[in-house]
Order: structure tokens, then C-alpha cells, then sequence
């Protein structure tokens, strides 16, 4: 005996195909506002002035990844040499980036967990 029938599978695996598509729609939003607001100063303080990150779209958004990975975990800021300039960067602009990060990983996992349902 099936506790779910197959079609009811389909649908539930297509809620979250296109929930994890709208939010990565939404993560795409709030990239371009971190870009045009927030990247620049992080670039000013975590890589000394180096623009690179803030060339494009494309860019943006791996360096907003990147940027977070940096806030979350102290090993990866050490890695990168931005231990202590983490620091001087104001925590409300941190968490804009862990969201950020975390807002990805969501509905990636969505997406991914709609393919492996069906």
C-alpha cells in the first residue's frame, strides 16, 4: 500500500521546482540591491579597495557567496586573510550577506529535493 499516489508526488515535486525557482528569482533581487549598495564598502574594507567583485552582475553575486562564506565561518576568513577585517564591517551588513547566502542554499535545496522526489 502507497501513502501518496504518484500523481500527488508530481505535484508536490512541482511546489517546490517552482518555489525554489522563485526564490532564486528573489536572491537575484537582492543581489543587485547588496551590489549597488553594500559590495562596494565591503570591497573598500575586506579586499583594500581592490573593485572587483562590483564589475558585474555575475561577479556580484559570487562575491556576495564569497563575502558571507568570510562572515559565517572563521576558518574561510582566515583562509582569505579577512580575519580581523571582518571585524570593522557592521554586523546589520553582515547579516544581509548570510542571508543572502542562506536564502540560495534554501531554494537550491528545494529544486534539488523536487528532482529527487519524482
Amino acid at each position: 500500500m502507497q501513502l501518496i499516489d504518484p500523481p500527488s508526488i508530481q505535484v508536490i515535486s512541482a511546489y517546490f521546482f517552482f518555489g525554489g525557482c522563485i526564490g532564486v528569482f528573489i536572491w537575484i533581487g537582492l543581489v543587485i540591491y547588496l551590489k549597488s549598495k553594500w559590495l562596494p564598502l565591503l570591497e573598500e574594507t575586506l579586499d583594500d579597495g581592490v573593485k572587483f567583485y562590483s564589475l558585474n552582475i555575475f561577479l556580484s553575486a559570487s562575491g556576495i557567496l564569497q563575502y558571507a562564506t568570510v562572515f559565517i565561518w572563521s576558518f574561510h576568513a582566515k583562509r582569505y586573510g579577512m580575519f580581523e577585517k571582518r571585524q570593522s564591517v557592521p554586523k546589520h551588513i553582515q547579516k544581509w550577506f548570510v542571508f543572502a547566502f542562506f536564502w540560495l542554499m534554501f531554494s537550491g535545496a528545494l529544486i534539488v529535493i523536487s528532482a529527487v522526489i519524482t
